[in-house]
């Protein structure tokens, strides 16, 4: 038996899939409680447990996602982190972007705190110009005063972040190799391996966070490989990357940066697949686990971007598009300015949790008023194996909401319910109408343990008329793992018009550019031979501050300048609602994305079995549009072709299907639940 293992850690649980690669079966689906602080520790367990049940050389893949990175920049509890610049230059970081963004009009905007105070800033004697040409030879001299003054403060981590080291790092490489001679502890990294591209602000502000987060990230990924070889020795680990793809740990232990979205991403991936096996092409997915929401639009593929931002701080990496929002199972309900009732962003975690996991939570969450409504059933969570006590729900409810709001239980667990789905609902709306979506021709992919709970009244309130539940719903970004290629992907700044000769230097480019794909992949295990590779340009009309990236043919001799112009207008139509055919187009960055696929498992079809399936239970459950004997169902026991009209309820290991009333249950061959209806159904 070979099997390859899937592992994502979440705020609330960590999420154990286990496939089988011979047969394309999920052999195992399990979750563990996360605990933050100790995660190492949680991942040994799961390895101990993997071993003893499987054997120690059973896995032959292990992949694993996580949010450690993405954690210790939101809680600022990364590496004592110093910068060398260029001298001249010490105030980038500090200045930052006039704009402001969404808070354009907040006057009293205070901007991203820095991770790098201004006094752990060095300067450092030399100059390149924009071209590469050395204007100021490079003076080590500076660079010991500057480190050994940085060194006195205590750093862990240095940046290094030369004027145009994107056109020349000759400089920086030079400097790290001097540092690293001298102070060999120190974690370093150079803006132009992990950022060569222009905009000074933004490649500071990368390399900033990759050493911010480097030393934390390498301890751990090198205490996760030493696990991985001590108990599971015969297993290949690799990390999930915020761009879709997966890889090693001595790679991302040297580009940390790559990790942020690491388990978010995931859930996109398995989306995606879902709907190709489906048919669909147009998908929205909704990950709603115990601490947050991670929605995602697919429409026809993944959605990339390069740039975004993590509490005010710019970070440019390639990153599967997901929008978080602080919406969970475990998301806290509070009564706030004496009326308003505001459910999240805070969550109670995995510790406390919710009030009815009776750890000493005591505030009521979604979680809890589910329990209270009904539809949650107390008995049915992780398979009966987590307790949970109703009494406490209905105490913390009572306490908090419906007496500070003078509401029964009742209806003050619904406004909670009706609150996260809001939350959720504007998020989506920002997501898809904002940017010319019409979410009514998208399929809602819903899952996450939450996921599928208020997927169909988030649906309703949307307009979107089908919402798909896949298998092991709770489990279904670290079955996304199990999807994801060896990744890489390459970006350097070119600045030049389209036309003819540049074309041809931007092809002789994106080739060398590709050379150190493959050669990268190769070194992580990949064969050249099956290695998929995509040529990509970012392009913008002459003037334009900022670009869209587009696709282009990968063989030089098919380059068109005709059709790389039209694909251009296409996507910038797309983005902004018009485009300028007469204008002038430039070249900005050139990217190769290089792909090795590590073996899809194969689809599982069933049977359709004995359609007489009678429900477990019922009982009464408040939905958002009244009170209803609903029929309880194990999805086990729903064979393909199974059908009911809701309201329904169907149980099982990962999570709880809410079907609203209104809505109809069908279950395919797949497995998949296909729910349709919708708000005026």
């Amino acid at each position: 038996m070979s099997l390859r293992v899937g592992i994502d850690v979440g705020g609330t649980f960590t999420d154990i899939t286990v496939l089988d690669e011979t047969s394309g079966e999920i052999r195992e689906v399990t979750k563990v409680p996360s605990n933050p602080a100790r995660q190492i520790e949680v991942f040994d367990g799961i390895l101990e447990a993997l071993s003893a049940q499987w054997g120690t050389e059973a896995v032959s893949y292990l992949l694993h996602g996580s949010t450690h990175a993405l954690n210790a920049i939101l809680e600022e509890k990364g590496a004592v982190t110093g910068l060398l610049v260029t001298e001249g230059f010490r105030d980038v970081y500090e200045v930052a972007r006039q704009w402001k963004g969404d808070e354009v009009m907040n006057i009293l905007y205070p901007g991203a705190t820095r991770f790098i105070p201004r006094r752990r800033i060095g300067q450092v004697r030399e100059r390149m110009d924009h071209q590469g040409n050395v204007l100021v030879p490079l003076d080590l001299s500076s660079v010991d005063g500057a480190i050994e003054e940085l060194v006195a403060q205590g750093i862990e981590a240095l940046a290094i972040v030369f004027l145009h080291s994107y056109t020349n790092p000759t400089h920086e490489r030079q400097v790290a190799d001097h540092v690293r001679r001298r102070f060999p502890n120190l974690y370093v990294s150079l803006s132009s391996e992990v950022n060569p591209l222009w905009r000074e602000y933004e490649r500071t502000c990368s390399t900033v966070i990759n050493s911010y987060v480097g030393p934390q990230m390498g301890r751990y990924l090198s205490q996760l490989e030493e696990s991985v070889k001590k108990r599971l020795p015969t297993a290949y680990p690799l990390v999930m990357k915020s761009s879709g793809g997966v890889g090693t740990p001595a790679f991302l232990g040297r580009f940390p940066i790559h990790t942020l979205m690491s388990g978010p991403v995931a859930g996109v991936v398995a989306a995606h697949e879902l709907g190709q096996s489906l048919g669909r092409k147009n998908l929205l997915g909704i990950d709603v686990g115990g601490t947050s929401c991670d929605v995602s639009l697919i429409p026809g593929a993944p959605l990339f971007r390069s740039e975004w931002a993590i509490g005010r701080h710019p970070v440019r990496v390639d990153s599967v598009e997901v929008d978080s929002i602080g919406a969970g199972g475990g998301s806290i309900a509070r009564v706030r300015y004496g009326s308003v009732l505001q459910v999240g962003p805070q969550s109670a975690g995995a510790n406390p949790g919710p009030a009815c996991y009776m750890r000493g939570g005591s505030e009521p969450t979604l979680t809890d008023a589910l329990v209270e409504l009904g539809q949650l059933n107390p008995s049915a969570l992780l398979g009966g194996a987590m307790a949970i006590d109703p009494i406490l729900s209905t105490r913390a409810i009572e306490s908090a909401i419906a007496g500070p709001l003078s509401l029964s239980i009742q209806d003050a667990a619904l406004g909670i319910e009706r609150v996260l789905v809001a939350n959720v609902v504007s998020t989506m709306r920002t997501l898809t109408v904002e940017r010319g979506y019409d979410p009514r021709e998208f399929a809602l992919v819903a899952f996450g343990g939450m996921g599928p709970t208020v997927g169909t009244a988030v649906a309703a309130a949307l307009g979107i008329t089908e919402v798909i539940v896949p298998p092991n719903p709770g489990n279904f970004s670290a079955y996304g793992m199990l999807l994801s290629d060896l990744r890489y992907d390459l970006v350097i700044t070119r600045l030049m018009v389209l036309n003819p000769e540049n074309l041809s230097i931007v092809a002789k480019e994106l080739a060398n550019l590709e050379a150190d794909g493959r050669r990268e992949l190769c070194a992580q295990g990949a064969a050249d031979e099956r290695i998929a590779v995509r040529w990509l340009l970012d392009l913008r009309y002459r003037g334009q501050a900022y670009e869209l990236t587009v696709p282009i043919a990968h063989v030089a001799g098919e380059l068109d300048i005709e059709i790389i112009a039209d694909d251009f207008g296409q996507v910038h139509e797309r983005r902004y609602g018009h485009r300028a055919d007469a204008e002038q187009i430039e070249i900005v960055n050139l990217r190769v994305s290089a792909a090795f696929s590590l073996g899809k498992p194969n689809a599982v079809r069933l049977k359709v079995g004995d359609q007489a399936v009678q429900p477990r239970e019922r009982r009464q459950v408040s939905f958002l549009a009244g009170v209803y004997s609903t029929p309880i169902f194990d999805r086990e026991n729903l064979p393909p072709g199974f059908a009911l009209a809701g309201p329904v309820i169907i149980e099982e290991k990962t999570s709880t299907v809410v079907v609203e009333p209104g809505w109809q249950l069908t279950v395919d061959d797949g497995g998949n639940l296909l729910l349709r209806g919708g708000a005026n159904s």
